[in-house]
């Protein structure tokens, strides 16, 4: 079994889950990331959760979820800037990536980001001999992240379209891993679907969680 950490930036994933128009569901999300079937064994989960600071406790229920999933959440209260607020945790992810990688020994690091200032440190674990997969939206993923990645996984199939689908009633639709190439034309992809596997997934109407 390929020991496997995740490593989730919620802002980075609930801001492109919005702009899909959906919300992906954490648990089903980690199932995948860390599926037994594929001989996956999950080390360890982590969620940095940013904190409006003018209302602090809306993502008390988003955090208990994540909680109740198997993710350690790291949250934090952000600055005020004008009428919005800042709340930057690439320092924390990029610190505890490198920092657990070397403590926890994985096989495999997922972050579920696709922001590009982490590609330093995913480079320094790739030096270490540890595969590192970025997660996000196709809309979302920044180009040179997923150059510097092991391989890249297309989160635009986990949502059954721009509909709203009623929970409940979720449909099964295959992730993909998508190996990088050298030139950003055409890619290959592998589909889970091919090798007759799938993932349960939600498209659920924002919550007032939501960033």
């Amino acid at each position: 079994m390929e020991k496997t950490l995740v490593f989730l930036d919620y802002a980075n994933l609930n801001a492109a889950s919005r702009a899909n128009g959906c919300q992906v569901d954490g648990a089903a999300l980690l199932e995948y990331l860390a599926d037994e079937a594929e001989g996956r064994f999950l080390k360890g989960a982590f969620a940095y959760v940013p904190i409006d600071p003018r209302q602090e406790h809306a993502q008390d229920r988003a955090i208990g979820e994540l909680w109740d999933a198997g993710y350690v959440v790291r949250s934090k209260v952000g600055t005020m800037a004008g009428s919005t607020y800042k709340c930057d945790f690439d320092v924390e992810i990029t610190l505890d990536l490198v920092k657990t990688a070397y403590d926890m020994e994985p096989d495999i690091v997922v972050l579920v980001s696709g922001d590009s200032d982490f590609a330093p440190a995913v480079l320094a674990l790739r030096e270490r001999g540890i595969r590192v997969e970025a997660a996000s939206f196709e809309s979302s993923m920044s180009w040179l992240l997923r150059q510097r990645c092991s391989g890249y996984i297309r989160l635009d199939e986990l949502v059954a379209g721009p509909g709203v689908v009623p929970q409940g009633d979720e449909p099964e639709a295959p992730l993909q891993r998508e190996e990088p190439a050298e030139t950003e034309p055409e890619v290959s992809v592998a589909s889970r679907e091919a090798e007759g596997a799938g993932i349960r997934c939600i498209s659920l109407p924002m919550a007032d969680s939501a960033l």
